[in-house]
């Protein structure tokens, strides 16, 4: 979709307002019941009072502990001095814990029986286990790190930003540009560490944190909106619905009018202020505007891609609506550096670049990498766990490229073949693991290409997270051979 123009499109129409800006559903999407506030396991938490409740004797269950459990724990011994949490996990922790412990079976039979009155779960875990509905019927209140954090701290300025890829970088740009902002969240120290105080917080939020939250922010911003995380969610249709909860919770809603899943829903909510059109911040021909004026190019900082452009946009047109100077703020735009295994350069060798891009999970997102690099010979990295994700935006990203591909498992070789049907003469070489993908990039990449680890899938199954596999990466590129 082109960009709303003036008087016409996403932007004009923002002063008509929609009964349920959350209802209406695109092609393809589930038309069933109201898109932001399904009937389901995410009805489970209410905004209403838990801190309120809770004693030393409360039966509380702290479900996962990873970081946010970890901190969740830190932040109960402060506010209920002298509870005593269980632990609920899956696995058993790998580290020894002071705490109650039920692992495995046990774990979920104690949730799905009522033991608890209590639970607070980690984002990690899906909303839609059936441990959820038992606990509904068992008349177990169910909560989150986020909701107990909003509960202690009910009048902070909070700008949450979510979406389906962008979300960090944005956040950390608007942290960055707005002095004294705080970063929280999925980026950022965790929500429920950050003690009360009167500092703006920028606070990005994923979709599974999202599905459950009971607390308006104070304005919020969407990037974007594809499928992913069709594991938790069940489905693309639920992915949506739970994302977009945040659009229905805020009472301003920052939204990308270039994004056609974004327009479709919300043409005409009142409370938007879009970003991405020729009124306000919007990007054309590689440079950002503001207006009719060109104020930003892509050589006056060191993120590549045009996607980064749009997510400056998306951070500017973010301040303004909360009441901060975006000229002033764009000034110190051309210090920030990114962010870690984000199109980060990991090492340069024999005139090849390698491009740590682990972050990227699906196949958007590998397209908008591989456009970062426009006109320079690729060899991209692909593959990890399998989610079934449609490959349609990275075959036309790739169409008419120097482009080569080397696959990873699980599922590199079948998104290969989807891949080369749309591109017969597609280059493929099949690699077992990341070891025999460098050693091939190594052989197959010509001097001026880039080596781009865009993977279009999560890292799981091979990896602990996205970082492990960037890190990884980046150990290996810089140990490779340079180009015969």
């Amino acid at each position: 979709m082109g960009r709303a123009r003036g008087g016409s499109g996403a932007g004009a129409s923002a002063g008509r307002a929609r009964a349920s800006p959350c209802r209406r559903m695109g092609r393809g999407d589930d038309a069933r019941g109201p898109a932001c506030h399904p009937a389901g396991p995410s009805r489970l938490v209410a905004a209403m009072s838990v801190l309120a409740k809770l004693t030393p004797t409360t039966r509380l269950a702290l479900w996962g502990y990873g970081r946010e459990g970890q901190a969740t724990r830190a932040f109960l011994a402060t506010a209920v001095p002298g509870l005593v949490p269980t632990l609920v996990a899956d696995t058993p922790p790998e580290t020894a814990i002071d705490l109650p412990t039920l692992t495995g079976e046990a774990g979920r039979t104690a949730l799905a029986r009522g033991r608890f009155e209590i639970v607070v779960k980690s984002p990690g875990i899906s909303l839609y286990r059936p441990e959820v509905e038992a606990m509904r019927q068992a008349g177990t209140r169910l909560t989150s790190s986020t909701n107990l954090w909003f509960e202690r701290q009910p009048g902070r300025t909070v700008l949450a930003v979510t979406g389906t890829k962008g979300k960090s970088t944005t956040a950390s740009l608007i942290a960055h540009l707005w002095p004294g902002a705080i970063l929280a969240g999925n980026v950022g120290k965790p929500l429920i560490a950050v003690p009360e105080g009167k500092a703006p917080l920028v606070l990005e939020l994923s979709s599974y944190q999202c599905a459950d939250l009971a607390h308006a922010p104070t304005a919020m911003v969407l990037t974007n909106l594809y499928p992913e995380h069709l594991d938790w969610h069940l489905s693309r249709e639920r992915y949506f619905a739970d994302k977009l909860r945040l659009v229905d919770l805020a009472p301003t809603a920052v939204l990308n009018a270039k994004d056609a899943r974004t327009v479709e829903r919300f043409q005409g909510l009142a409370k938007a202020r879009w970003f991405e059109t020729d009124a306000g911040w919007h990007v054309q021909g590689g440079v950002l505007h503001h207006g009719a004026e060109p104020r930003w190019r892509m050589a006056d900082w060191p993120l590549p891609g045009v996607h980064n452009l749009t997510n400056l946009a998306a951070a500017l047109t973010a301040l303004e609506v909360m009441g901060q100077p975006s000229a002033a703020a764009l000034r110190s735009a051309e210090r920030f550096t990114g962010l870690a295994h984000r199109l980060q350069v990991v090492a340069v060798s024999g005139g090849v670049t390698w491009v740590d891009d682990s972050i990227s999970t699906t196949p958007e997102s590998a397209a908008a990498a591989l456009a970062a690099f426009a006109g320079r010979p690729v060899t991209l990295v692909l593959g990890g766990q399998d989610r079934g994700q449609d490959v349609t935006p990275l075959a036309t990203a790739i169409r008419g490229r120097d482009v080569r591909i080397l696959t990873l498992p699980d599922n590199g070789p079948a998104m290969a073949a989807a891949l080369t049907r749309t591109v017969p003469d597609l280059a493929v070489v099949p690699c077992a693991d990341l070891v025999a993908a460098i050693t091939a990039a190594a052989a197959l990449t010509p001097s001026g290409g880039v080596v781009l680890l865009s993977p279009a899938a999560p890292s799981y199954g091979h990896f602990r997270n996205f970082e492990e596999r960037g890190e990884r990466f980046a150990t290996l590129a810089r140990r490779a051979p340079p180009p015969q």
